[in-house]
């Protein structure tokens, strides 16, 4: 069950909505009631609600103080519903730069709330289902041939590597969205060595060769990008990670590593 805070500072208002919407029916519970904007916070605050509808004309912290104080403290940490006696363009305008989809005018009927209420509840769910896709695809790509890359473990491990395979895992990390980054670029422009000498000795101290390790390092960064940013772009990833702009190479090694095309974790 989703948890609903409702917020509105006339009660009858607050009574009705409270009283005539099947909330378990929706998959939601509503916790609780606020008449004022800093109850509201203040509820907010102690039971992180995933969903709060509120009026936005109401004295002390209005509806849209309140959606900016909020989204501010618990950024992306739930979804609004805004309630409005006016057809108010600047209102709407300012809500929707928080991501808010659901501008509804007041008076609303229970079916018109109810769409809305069902709607985020939708979307919920599927970031429900993407997060544990994602957890499964982080299981998955640690029982892979590919072993998993993550820049600090060689630190909290204790393993001790030799100070050129070192500088080498400095080198990636630093470069993660160069194109350019090959053992043979690292030998001509970073270390000054020979690259057959470099790649034995990578294999020999990380246990894979050092493109493997590169791919897989950039399919690490692009699980952790689609878990932090939730509207990423394919393209952009690409960009971002050294495959510039062939997108569909990205995808292809991306799918190959995880078993997913980025696509299907995005979306």
């Amino acid at each position: 069950m989703y948890k609903v805070l409702l917020v509105d500072d006339e009660r009858m208002i607050l009574e009705g909505i409270s009283a005539t919407m099947d909330w378990p029916e929706m998959g939601t519970e509503l916790f609780g009631t606020a008449e004022n904007g800093v109850d509201a916070l203040t509820l907010i605050e102690e039971a992180r609600p995933d969903i709060v509808i509120t009026d936005i004309t109401m004295p002390g912290l209005d509806g849209i103080q309140l959606l900016e104080q909020a989204s501010r403290r618990f950024p992306n940490k739930m979804k609004w519903i805004l309630l409005s006696g006016y057809n108010e363009f600047d209102y709407a305008q300012k809500s929707m730069s928080f991501g808010v989809k659901h501008y509804l005018l007041k008076p609303c009927n229970e079916d018109t709330l109810s769409n809305a209420i069902s709607d985020i509840v939708k979307e919920l769910n599927e970031q429900k289902n993407q997060n544990l896709l994602l957890q499964s695809l982080k299981i998955q790509v640690e029982q892979s041939p590919y072993k998993h890359v993550n820049f600090q473990r060689h630190k909290m491990q204790g393993k001790k590597y030799s100070s050129v395979v070192n500088q080498m895992h400095i080198i990636i990390q630093d470069n993660i969205e160069n194109p350019l980054l090959s053992l043979q670029w690292v030998a001509q422009n970073k270390l000054y060595m020979r690259s057959d000498y470099l790649g034995k000795l990578f294999k020999k101290e990380e246990g894979q060769k050092f493109s493997t390790y590169v791919t897989k390092a950039r399919i690490d960064k692009a699980i952790e990008l689609i878990e932090r940013q939730e509207d990423i772009k394919v393209f952009e990833l690409a960009e971002r990670l050294g495959f510039g702009t062939n997108t569909q190479y990205f995808s292809q090694i991306f799918k190959r590593v995880t078993g997913y095309t980025p696509s299907e974790l995005i979306n």
